[in-house]
């Protein structure tokens, strides 16, 4: 076959080619002019892996006894520590054998973890402050007028008083103890049927989460 009788076809080529070069550089300037409405329509996120919301409530240690382990936002391990650092949402902290933490937000509430104990701080914003307690003790204390819940594996509870979280270490219970105030536990059973549960001071309430049912006693 000879090339030269399709040499008809090279300057059509050439005006593909340009064509094409030409609607890229179009579309090229008209990102860069909508650039800035994009950015009014779709403003960036100020969502930050490494630090907490500016509005988020900081924590501050009162005491520490033992060994006592701290994991940041950013971490995938725990490190220890030996002297009280400020604590912001999205961190974690756990406690040893034979040792205590007692974490305060100020005009907020507070918890005091005994031993074997982890705490996941969720969320400090005012509008809520949310706990995750997977072991241990942990007593929690509301001392301002934001709302304090805690989650313990399958259920949840707002507190408004002073409340203990106990899981036993044998068992899969979760052990509530309402010092005083008032406390309401929420949860779904086993059937996905969602329940609510008001606690009183005095009364202790055990949680199955094998069974997901609650006994209050």
């Amino acid at each position: 076959m000879k090339l030269y009788k399709y040499w008809f076809l090279i300057p059509t080529i050439f005006v593909v080619i340009f064509v094409v070069i030409f609607f890229l550089s179009r579309i090229t300037n008209q990102e860069s002019l909508l650039s800035p409405a994009a950015n009014i329509i779709f403003p960036k996120s100020s969502f930050s892996l490494e630090n907490a919301p500016s509005e988020s409530l900081k924590g501050k240690i009162t005491n520490m006894t033992g060994e006592i382990s701290w994991q940041s936002r950013t971490a995938t391990e725990s490190a220890k520590i030996s002297s009280s650092i400020a604590i912001q949402q999205g961190e974690k902290l756990s406690t040893g054998q034979a040792s205590r933490l007692s974490l305060v937000f100020p005009d907020a509430g507070s918890v005091d973890f005994s031993e074997n104990t982890e705490i996941e701080i969720i969320q400090t914003l005012p509008a809520n402050l949310v706990f995750s307690q997977t072991s241990g003790i942990g007593e929690y204390t509301k001392t301002g007028n934001f709302p304090v819940s805690i989650r313990a594996k399958n259920f949840l509870v707002e507190i408004d008083g002073d409340l203990i979280v106990s899981f036993d270490p044998k068992r899969p219970v979760v052990i509530l103890t309402l010092k005083s105030g008032k406390a309401v536990v929420a949860y779904n059973d086993l059937r996905f049927v969602s329940h609510e549960v008001t606690l009183v001071p005095g009364k202790i309430y055990t949680f199955n989460e094998d069974t997901r049912k609650g006994v209050l006693k």
